[in-house]
């Protein structure tokens, strides 16, 4: 299985207060008010298309988020009101997913799960600069949430119209316009655990100049949002691991079935790596020095370290955003615009302590398996090349005798693998800022005779600064742990019985001997000597330049044949630049590399709108839409993306619509210029549990490498701790050779709007059927993949990326996985399938409106494959996935008072069952009832009540969870991201106040 994304945005789930009581409602129902007033309906720009019609013939499934949508939830990141979108899946990376890496703060959108980077973001039509470095995905967190107007939601290819990474569909911020009043907002939020503080306060002013020929806006708004610590919640406190996954046995065994019933039972298994270290002497692993300084066995309940109470639920963030508009008619046919915004985001990441290592890719000696020695040979002064043997006199005595020499260069040596809480604040922090800007100029000209010209330029950047505190110089700590009682005074202090670094060059630079044998050993001295911090300094730009020309060619019986035409000239660049250590992998965190690149891209597009027939029987409105794109990228060359469609409204008031769309999106910085870089990855190991008794091919795969062979000869089946499990080096690099990803989108539904029936002239039903299809997918091989082709199926050509340890090292066990290669590849794919429904109803009642609103996502087949040729993974009801979604959402107001009660309905999950057949068989080779892999489904309730005192006031309060639905309870071990699936912050609280003058 696999999941592309990862808060208390609630996952895939549908929220229909999305349509906040009637959005969807005021979309397609005021038209036809409007005609029966006899008042006109000027044709809009609707997203998915260049061509202006009414708002009620999009070709595609468009869902509309309205500015009272945003109000009547209590919105901070508008993020949060999209993950409300039935069409949206796990957001990727957002303030809960996010809150523990070196991505904090960030917002992104992940249409139908297929991934952000294949979710085209806009914000009026035109492309937006990057939030993260090398990728096109925009961070959403710096919209200014009150300058917008609505958001367009397209799901479908659209890359014939926006061009590359449309291929799941299209997010499109439409700002105000020619706005004129005062709009003031006040409001502060907490959860019910007194934390997640939340305070925001903006204020828009708009004024008309000119006689009304021109209009400026400007906007100012500050958010804070607090942190929320893990250990406040009792789900996140602990190390906890599913006890299941713990008492599974390898092989068929009756013992599986107790393994699956425990499943979600929590199981509190704390790192075996903290302040205190293992230590590998002579053949002894996981050994522990004692203040005595002898060394015993490391024991989980008196040794272990609780990594998980020092990382975050919720990153803290304060953002402080400016915008600009000014429009101004230099005649009745020209408008010149322009458009600016800023935005400043101060956030914070945190993480438990890092490791201090030996041994592994990220560890100070990787030449000699991570052992070190504790001896050393010292020429004597004046003898003639003579040397002593001399100790490292911070070594106990009984570590000292035990330990022997593992690299055969004649000293005994020691491996460790330690997390010093030493480095202040005793955590690694995450300090992070960036800066976005956006500035658009453009104009739009009226050349008569339904012809219109547009043009704009755009210029934006984002730059981020980052540092990460807590980090150890390997290189200060390979030299420092050599150390030697200073027999020869070398350091002229007047001492032979002090500790000096053995080696002179680095004496000369400095050098600090280092104590780590036992808890509380470091000094401040040797603090100050090891402690250095990561640092990040990024920038992506865009420029954008584009004209359009539309008009009509010609009349059909059905109407006007329009066209629209165009061409877009973009060029983007990214840098993102470490420092030394972080470069070389010299920080003990892990290594990231330097990248830097850019490309530009030349693009013509044409769209046509053919009205075949109107008005007349059975044809109320037959129209045929098309749409093309050429692409030339400066880096991998040309390719087309079209689509076609067709509308039919038999009567005014039913519509069927019909689009397939082939998509395209490009490699981006990232995926063609990254150098190659190490990191950790968390693994389950095929070859675990594996004895020497255990049949079939799998086993004797795991038993035909020595170092599993001597580990299951050692411990009597394949052994390996949680270290080896989530300590896996992970060595990922660009591909300069990779190609364009392409995506078959098919969607058909329908639109009933009854007009012609007084009583439901406000009730408007649609289906809509979506098959969504992603071929030649840029995708970066999973580890498990890369593991279980190795191993159960045997292919050599996926093992060469394997590295195993040929003896135990530190924390790691003989045999465990030392480090695996992922690559980038265009290979395998996914696909969707399903069925989308809304039903939205408004009504006169009780002197105000009543509006009701619900959606429904049924799946009918979900699948992801990580190469072609593969069969695909059913990912459908698996975590993150669910079958069934709907929300219900009910609105009244009149214009003192309403409520808005929201309703969110996520069906029953399941961890990836197909896997959990193989893993969990029983001893006749049935496996476990599917219930007990199952989560139940869960109902998420929010509200708002708002009445207006003073004239123009408005105050408003809610609560968000209000009944405090609990987190499921998947633990370490298992696989899927529950914290982007699931509300993890519990109920919180809001209140505020609205001016509108």
């Amino acid at each position: 299985m696999k999941i592309h994304g990862s808060c208390h945005q609630r996952g895939r789930s549908l929220r229909l207060t999305w349509l906040g009581g009637s959005a969807v409602v005021a979309m397609l129902a005021a038209p036809a008010a409007a005609q029966e007033d006899g008042t006109s309906t000027a044709d809009i720009i609707v997203t998915g298309s260049r061509i202006a019609s009414p708002a009620l013939t999009s070709p595609s499934p468009l869902q509309v988020l309205t500015s009272e949508t945003l109000e009547n939830n209590g919105i901070v990141n508008i993020q949060d009101a999209l993950q409300q979108n039935p069409a949206i899946g796990l957001p990727g990376l957002s303030r809960t997913t996010t809150a523990n890496t070196t991505n904090p703060g960030l917002s992104t959108v992940n249409l139908r799960n297929l991934g952000p980077d294949r979710t085209l973001v806009l914000i009026d039509g035109r492309r937006s600069v990057a939030g993260v470095p090398g990728t096109a995905q925009v961070d959403l967190s710096m919209i200014p949430t009150p300058f917008v107007e609505r958001v367009d939601v397209l799901t479908g290819g659209a890359s014939a119209v926006y061009g590359s990474d449309a291929v799941a569909g299209v997010v499109n911020f439409i700002y105000k316009k020619k706005f004129e009043g005062v709009l003031l907002n006040a409001q502060a939020g907490i959860s019910e655990r007194g934390d997640d503080r939340q305070m925001v306060v903006n204020g828009t002013f708009g004024h008309n100049f000119a006689d009304g020929r021109g209009n400026f806006m400007i906007y100012g708004g500050y958010v804070k949002e607090g942190a929320v610590d893990a250990r406040s919640r009792s789900f996140s406190a602990r190390d906890y691991t599913s006890l299941g996954t713990i008492q599974r046995v390898a092989g068929n065994s009756d013992a599986n079935l107790t393994a699956a019933q425990n499943i979600f039972t929590p199981f509190y298994n704390p790192s075996n790596v903290g302040p205190g270290g293992i230590f590998v002497i002579g053949s002894q692993t996981n050994r522990v020095i004692q203040p005595d300084g002898t060394f015993r066995a490391y024991n989980a309940a008196t040794d272990g370290w609780n990594r998980a109470e020092w990382g975050l639920l919720a990153s803290p963030s304060e953002r402080i955003t400016f915008a600009g508009r000014v429009n101004f008619d230099v005649n009745d046919s020209v408008n010149v615009f322009t458009e600016v915004t800023y935005s400043n985001v101060v956030t914070k990441g945190r993480m438990e302590a890092s490791p201090m290592r030996t041994d592994s890719a990220l560890g100070a000696f990787t030449g000699t398996n991570g052992f070190y020695p504790i001896q050393s040979r010292v020429l004597v002064p004046g003898g003639n090349g003579a040397t002593v043997l001399v100790n490292n006199p911070f070594v106990p005595q009984a570590v000292l005798d035990a330990a022997t020499d593992r690299t055969g260069d004649g000293l005994k040596d020691l491996s460790f693998l330690l997390r010093t809480t030493a480095f202040a604040p005793g955590t690694r922090t995450i300090p992070t800022e960036r800066d976005n800007f956006r500035a658009v100029l453009g104009t739009t000209v009226d050349l008569g005779s339904s012809w219109k010209f547009d043009a704009y330029y755009q210029y934006g950047f984002t730059k981020q600064n980052q540092s990460m505190s807590g980090l150890a110089n390997l290189y200060n700590l390979a030299e420092g742990l050599q150390v030697i009682t200073d027999v020869y005074d070398f350091d002229r202090d007047g001492s032979t019985t002090d500790a000096v670094c053995a080696n002179a060059d680095a004496r000369a630079r400095g050098c600090v001997p280092i104590n780590v044998y036992g808890a509380g050993k470091l000094t401040q001295e040797m603090v100050d000597y090891l402690e250095v911090s990561m640092q990040r300094n990024s920038k992506q730009s865009m420029h954008v330049a584009a004209a359009n020309l539309t008009g009509t060619l010609f009349n059909l019986p059905g109407g006007s044949v329009q066209i629209a035409v165009g061409a877009e000239y973009r060029k983007e660049e990214s840098r993102d630049i470490f420092d030394p250590l972080t470069n070389a992998a010299r920080n003990g965190y892990v290594q990231l590399t330097d990248t830097a690149g850019s490309f530009d891209v030349k693009e013509a597009y044409g769209e046509l709108v053919v009205p075949i027939l109107s008005d007349t029987p059975f044809f109320q409105s037959l129209t045929l839409r098309g749409a093309a794109r050429m692409s030339d990228y400066s880096t991998v060359g040309t390719f087309y993306a079209w689509n076609a469609g067709v509308e039919w409204a038999p009567v005014e008031d039913i519509r069927f619509r019909a689009v397939y769309a082939h998509a395209v999106r490009a490699p981006n910085i990232g995926e063609l210029f990254a150098a190659q870089a190490a990191g950790i990855v968390t693994i389950t190991d095929p070859c675990q549990g594996i004895t020497l008794s255990t049949q079939g091919a799998i086993a004797d795969n795991c038993r035909a490498v020595p170092g599993i062979l001597a580990n299951i000869q050692q411990n009597g089946s394949f052994t390996l701790t949680q270290a080896d499990l989530s300590g896996v080096g992970g060595i990922t690099a660009a591909n300069p050779d990779i190609r364009e990803e392409t995506g078959k989108t098919l969607t058909l539904g329908v639109v009933i709007n009854p007009r012609s029936i007084p009583a439901l002239r406000n009730l408007t039903f649609t289906a809509d059927y979506f098959d969504i299809r992603l071929e030649d997918a840029i995708s970066r091989v999973p580890a498990a993949t890369v593991l279980n082709k190795c191993y159960r199926e045997g292919l050599a050509d996926f093992c060469q990326f394997v590295t195993r340890r040929t003896e135990a090292s530190g924390a790691y066990s003989i045999g465990s996985v030392e480090q695996v290669v992922r690559g980038l590849i265009n290979s395998g794919g996914s696909f969707s399938r399903g069925l989308d429904f809304t039903l939205n109803y408004s009504h006169q009642l009780f002197d105000g409106t009543a509006s009701l609103s619900g959606a429904w996502t049924h799946l009918l087949k979900n699948g992801f494959r990580a190469l072609t040729g593969d069969p695909y993974d059913n990912t459908m009801g698996e975590l993150g996935t669910p079958r069934d979604s709907v929300n219900v959402g009910i609105n009244w107001a009149n214009d003192d008072f309403g409520i808005t009660i929201n309703n969110e309905y996520m069906g029953p999950q399941a961890l990836d069952y197909e896997n959990f057949q193989t893993l969990y068989r029983l001893a006749d080779g049935s496996v476990p009832d599917s219930k007990y892999f199952r989560i139940k489904s869960k109902i998420y309730t929010d509200m708002q009540i708002r009445f207006t005192s003073i004239a123009n006031f408005e105050f408003f309060m809610g609560a968000k969870n209000m009944f405090d639905v609990k987190r499921p309870p998947v633990w370490g071990g298992l696989p899927g991201n529950v914290n982007g699936t699931y509300d993890v912050l519990g109920r919180r609280f809001y209140t505020g106040v609205r001016v509108k003058l």
